[in-house]
């Protein structure tokens, strides 16, 4: 259970940090109902940008845009979305990620623009450091552009690797013809922690949700992050802007994710319930080994309650035995796991090349106060076999 615990919080965790390195929580972006690229633009300056106050949940906000174009090389060419980064941009989020090279330098007036690519697209077009490439920009006319690769990243995330590439926001407003004090859109990163579903609440809204009614079930079922950009799109009181949550934007993701809780609450079930009825076939095992002691405790005086609580305290004493001989193994096996990574992954398929652990100390002990208390209730059950022992029959085959 530790292990199985501790996999799952790790994978979940690992993916959101890879998804929030390239995107972030929020995204404030020109209302449209269609998927232009953010062909419109929207002014730099707006009020939640300067005055952090608006949004108190931010830590940090900055600019973007996109733009969509073809990716070319003397042999290929691929389709890619340009990503627009400011000197605002968070490049500690992305910089674990970054292979080859350096970041861009924003602003830079070169003679040939900087790009950085993934390293998907550089192994499909057979690029390296330093190449030069064409990227062309379809309108009223054919547009091109060359650009050096900067650098070379790698999320494994194959729907950002495949897809994205990162310029100077600067190409894009003059490609789009915007000035300087127009951009496509912000990025808002939040400084809560607890943003996701939480598994506890999770768990609860599975095994007992049906006794819930269906205002407070839809209350506890709605997402913190979906909360947070309802809050910051009334706060900003403008009907040009749309907000959009990183939920919204990658769904199937996500969705996913949150069948990763749902197969560990599986698991842990079909655990507890195994050792509960360990359990139960080992106290049977014991009374009944036991009888005749029985006979002649209730023979001198001793109740049906004393003798219980007599196995059940030993019963207790192999659970907790159990307990820590688990909590060793288990927890060595995720030290293990953490710091040499013997358990690997294919990342194409997991978007990992490991699979990941993170330990919460909240969780083990929840798991072992939960089994340990689970399993000695289901252990009054046997216990009352102890009352119909009679002591005359018990000690006359003695």
């Amino acid at each position: 259970m530790i292990i199985t615990t501790s996999m799952v919080n790790g994978f979940q965790k690992e993916i959101r940090n890879k998804v929030l390195s390239f995107w972030s929580h929020l995204e404030i972006v020109p209302f449209s109902l269609s998927n232009s690229l953010q062909e419109e633009g929207v002014y730099r300056y707006q009020d939640f940008y300067t005055d952090k106050k608006i949004i108190p949940e931010a830590q940090h906000i900055q600019v973007t845009a996109l733009k969509g174009g073809l990716l070319k090389t003397n042999d290929d060419f691929e389709g890619i979305v340009l990503k627009g980064v400011g000197d605002d941009f968070a490049w500690k989020n992305m910089l674990p990620y970054l292979k080859q090279g350096d970041k861009i330098n924003v602003g830079e007036e070169n003679l040939q623009q900087q790009i950085l690519i993934s390293k998907a697209t550089a192994d499909r077009l057979l690029l390296k450091l330093g190449d030069k490439v064409i990227v062309s920009f379809m309108g009223r006319s054919i547009r091109n552009r060359p650009f050096k690769v900067r650098g070379i990243f790698e999320t494994g995330m194959e729907e950002f690797d495949k897809k994205y590439a990162m310029v100077d926001i600067g190409v894009i407003q003059e490609l789009n013809n915007w000035g300087k004090d127009t951009v496509g859109g912000f990025e808002v990163f939040l400084q809560q922690e607890n943003l996701f579903k939480d598994r506890g609440r999770s768990y609860f809204l599975t095994l007992f949700g049906g006794l819930l009614s269906d205002e407070k079930f839809d209350e506890l079922k709605r997402d913190p992050l979906e909360n947070i950009g309802e809050q910051v799109y009334s706060r900003m009181n403008n009907p040009q802007l749309d907000v959009q949550t990183i939920k919204s934007i990658s769904p199937g993701i996500f969705d996913w994710l949150d069948l990763q809780t749902m197969n560990e609450l599986i698991i842990l079930s079909l655990m507890i319930i195994v050792a509960a009825i360990n359990m139960i076939t080992a106290l049977l095992i014991l009374i009944l080994e036991r009888t005749n002691m029985i006979g002649i405790m209730k023979a001198l005086g001793a109740d049906n309650v004393s003798i219980r609580r007599i196995f059940l305290y030993y019963s207790a004493v192999i659970i907790g035995t159990g307990l820590l001989a688990g909590n060793v193994f288990g927890i060595g096996l995720c030290l293990l796991q953490k710091y040499f990574h013997l358990i690997t992954l294919p990342q194409e398929s997991y978007y990992l090349s490991y699979a990941p652990v993170d330990i919460s100390w909240t969780w083990i002990a929840m798991l072992n106060i939960g089994t340990i208390t689970f399993t000695l209730l289901l252990l009054f059950i046997p216990s009352t076999l102890v009352s119909k022992i009679s002591p005359v029959k018990a000690i006359r085959f003695e």
